[in-house]
């Protein structure tokens, strides 16, 4: 019980650490390419790329870019890269307190055989093999063929989704292409971004000339991360959504939120530079409202002459979800309800009437894993105590 009591304390401890970070990173992304798009571009100094006033906090302040160094290496000179490393180990820690501690139950497929193990190993393989495969690309003439670039890593992206869908529960599938997206944009900040800027200020200090090939390198990267952020954003909250992540088709659901998340996160890039189309509006809502209509319960409601009583019901919980959602847990993972939900009697069990309809009937999200194996015809009873509309 203590290791739990601890791992509860590790596990919000990274989590929280994650948020911070993440947002430090994904702010500061932001904020640059809204910078490299917003810049008044001016050609009367031979130093200077662009310039911009802005107003912020009580305050003027005013930025410029140039085009290769400034004639001395200003002191300080900010950096930013801790918010990408600090983003990516906690998430990897996180990762390994919540999915790989606990494999059997929160990363594997409950009708896989697979050992937790190997699961694990899959998992950091997965991985590895995106940052190279995307590596390879970039370094490849792909990487000026917009179009071909991002089908292909799409197509990679998508067909890893499935993959994983094999092996992993629908939940984990989310967070490891979550973990594959985020790992290559923290990569090329370390392997690409930061050499660059290295580059950068040896040449500053030095007084040597530098190439705009080198430049562009850490500009495509950045490019690049900038579209990864709304995806990477999306798997760290989906868990909480069943809806999205349950079902034969949650890695296609997942494969499709990237596009829209992609596509949006384009508009912006566009609008920046003052090239946003209502066009491209337009094709985001019609692909937000196909999947809200095609991820939408069936309403039909079948007539059906069974009924079941509560007293079914009740005992359907205590074999099949109590073990976790109860005033005392008799998992060996939980100790005490998750989320301070608990069905110890019938008036809670009739009150989150909804909300058993939902997990275990209409997303087949609970139990967890279904590490209780709660069967088909258990179902099949919730869902009919349910549409019966009565105590």
């Amino acid at each position: 019980m203590m290791k739990i009591y601890l791992l509860d304390w590790i596990s919000v401890s990274l989590k929280l650490l994650h948020i911070i970070v993440g947002i430090a990173w994904i702010g500061a992304s932001f904020y640059f390419n809204w910078l490299e798009n917003k810049l008044n571009r001016v050609s009367n100094r031979d130093e200077i790329a662009g310039h911009l006033w802005a107003v912020h906090g009580g305050g003027f302040y005013y930025l410029e870019k140039y085009k290769k160094y400034p004639q001395n290496l200003p002191e300080p000179l900010h950096w930013f890269k801790w918010e990408a490393y600090f983003t990516w180990i906690s998430g990897i820690l996180l990762l390994a307190v919540i999915y790989y501690f606990n494999a059997s139950s929160y990363l594997l497929n409950s009708e896989n055989s697979i050992l937790p193990l190997y699961g694990v190993g899959l998992s950091l393989l997965g991985l590895l093999l995106i940052w190279l495969i995307y590596d390879l690309m970039c370094k490849s003439e792909l990487v000026n063929k917009s179009t071909m670039f991002i089908a292909i890593l799409f197509a990679i992206i998508a067909l890893s989704a499935y993959l994983y869908s094999n092996i992993f529960n629908p939940r984990a599938v989310y967070m490891q292409i979550g973990s594959m997206i985020g790992t290559i944009m923290v990569a090329n900040v370390f392997f690409v971004i930061i050499p660059v800027q290295k580059k950068l200020v040896a040449a500053c200090i030095d007084k040597t000339h530098i190439s705009k090939d080198i430049g562009m390198k850490g500009y495509i990267r950045s490019r690049h991360n900038n579209y990864f952020t709304l995806p990477v954003v999306f798997t760290m909250i989906s868990g909480h959504y069943p809806g999205l992540y349950s079902g034969s088709y949650g890695w296609l659901v997942l494969v499709a939120i990237i596009g829209i998340l992609v596509l949006i996160r384009h508009y912006f890039n566009l609008r920046g530079v003052g090239q946003a189309t209502n066009s491209l509006i337009g094709v985001i809502i019609i692909a937000i409202l196909v999947l809200v209509y095609v991820l939408s319960p069936n309403q039909n409601k079948v007539e059906n002459e069974a009924t079941v009583s509560i007293a079914e019901v009740v005992g359907i919980m205590d074999a099949r979800c109590a073990s976790c959602h109860s005033k005392n847990p008799t998992d060996d993972v939980y100790v005490v309800a998750p989320s301070g939900f608990m069905l110890d009697t019938e008036e809670q069990i009739i009150a989150s009437r909804d909300l058993i309809y939902q997990r275990a009937v209409a997303t087949n999200s609970m139990p967890l894993n279904n590490k209780t194996n709660i069967t088909s015809a258990e179902r099949e009873k919730l869902k009919i105590w349910f549409e019966q509309g009565n105590d």
